[in-house]
């Protein structure tokens, strides 16, 4: 008759486990973080554009902090989203200009005279 017994398995040492070449947590991170900064600055954007007008006294409320310091969050994402606006503006500003100019060339050979070597 065979044995109804569960027998564990041995769980494989961390050196056999195989390595991958990236780090899926740090991509992962990253790439959440891309996500968070993109859906924060659409609600930002929305409140701005929407001219919605925050109850921040129900948002201190909530985080049980007070008044002003719900304020100052919300200025503070306002701050960020639009450092982050900027710098991706900035970003797009110089990738199309380097794509309109001519590539320079860096193996550019200089001359060197005598009196220059001295």
């Amino acid at each position: 008759m065979a044995s109804n017994r569960v027998t564990k398995a041995k769980a494989p040492k961390k050196k056999d486990v195989p390595r991958s070449a990236t780090k899926p947590g740090k991509l992962a991170s990253e790439a959440s973080r891309e996500i968070l900064e993109e859906r924060l600055e659409f609600v930002v954007t929305c409140i701005k554009e929407t001219g919605i007008k925050v109850d921040m006294a129900a948002v201190a409320r909530h985080y049980s902090i007070s008044t002003n310091a719900a304020k100052l969050r919300l200025r503070r994402a306002n701050d960020y989203v639009a450092k982050m606006v900027s710098a991706r503006e900035a970003a797009q500003k110089g990738d199309e200009t380097q794509s309109d100019d001519e590539p320079q060339e860096e193996d550019e050979d200089l001359e060197i005279t005598e009196d220059e070597e001295a």
